[in-house]
């Protein structure tokens, strides 16, 4: 059809010449079942994307599964077992109360639960337990001490080790995933030293289900070049990663509702999330 040549010409005139005004008033005028790329307009627009100093580091998948929202809520634990798991059952911690939850010390450690169910564990005990720390090792102390503190979370995917120069250790990053769709603010970090779990962070939500029929979802590609003129970002521009699942802001609310998004990720670490639906960044 006429209007998908000319939607090519459109999305390669914005790459070379970074018009995206005139792409977001297109965009926004077509539904999105309208806006799915040809395999030539892709590589056309590859290339103009090559050429403009971007680097594509994954493959762009063709298009995007259509997605409901997913309405999702905080897990609510059970303070007790939490605390005899991190401590021994006849300990006796020092207890302090937080504007939001109740703050545990007892020796070198710190536990602090919050009534949505957050979980904050600090260690500042020094003593080197693991002198010759591997990544291989940190990976496999990481999933001890979560199974025998509250049990390692569900649906928890590794997403992302970090060496940390500083500890001479490894900053462990998981995810819940639901439908194998990524559920972005339910997550687990850890910091894993020579000298054992220094940090540990836990704020894991509960998928309820999906609200609403499913619907089409703009193109990888499209939320690509979204974060390339949003961000403003230095060329070259390097994409390490792009991924369908779901963000939300965290709310004091009983439920609530996240919405689809593609996660794209520059280099090693920024990290942008595109709506799905609107191909708007989410905040």
């Amino acid at each position: 059809m006429e209007w998908k040549r000319a939607i090519t010409i459109l999305i390669v005139s914005f790459v070379v010449l970074n018009v995206f005004m005139a792409f977001n008033l297109w965009f926004k005028e077509r539904p999105v079942a309208e806006f799915a790329l040809t395999s030539n307009q892709e590589s056309e627009i590859k290339r103009s994307l090559n050429q403009r100093g971007v680097i594509l580091e994954v493959d762009i998948p063709k298009e995007g599964r259509p997605q409901s929202l997913l309405e999702v809520s905080f897990r609510k634990v059970d303070e007790k077992k939490v605390l005899e798991s991190f401590f021994e059952k006849k300990a006796v911690p020092k207890v302090s109360h937080t504007q939001d939850g109740r703050k545990y010390t007892f020796g070198n450690q710190q536990l602090i639960i919050t009534d949505n169910g957050f979980i904050t564990y600090f260690n500042n005990e020094d003593t080197i337990i693991w002198p010759n720390l591997t990544q291989e090792k940190a990976e496999s102390e990481a999933v001890n001490f979560m199974t025998n503190h509250g049990g390692f979370p569900e649906n928890a995917v590794m997403d992302k080790v970090t060496y940390d120069e500083q500890s001479k250790g490894y900053l462990l990053e998981y995810v819940r995933y639901y439908d194998e769709f990524f559920i972005e603010n339910s997550y687990a970090t850890m910091l894993v030293t020579p000298s054992g779990i220094k940090t540990y962070y836990q704020c894991w939500l509960n998928p309820l289900g999906y609200v609403g029929k499913k619907r089409g979802v703009i193109s990888p590609l499209t939320a690509v070049m979204r974060v390339i003129t949003e961000t403003k970002t230095e060329y070259p521009i390097v994409i390490t990663r792009i991924q369908q699942g779901y963000y939300s802001k965290l709310y004091d609310a009983e439920r609530w509702q996240a919405a689809p998004v593609w996660r794209i990720q520059l280099g090693d670490e920024d990290t942008y999330y595109v709506n799905a639906y609107t191909g708007e960044m989410e905040q």
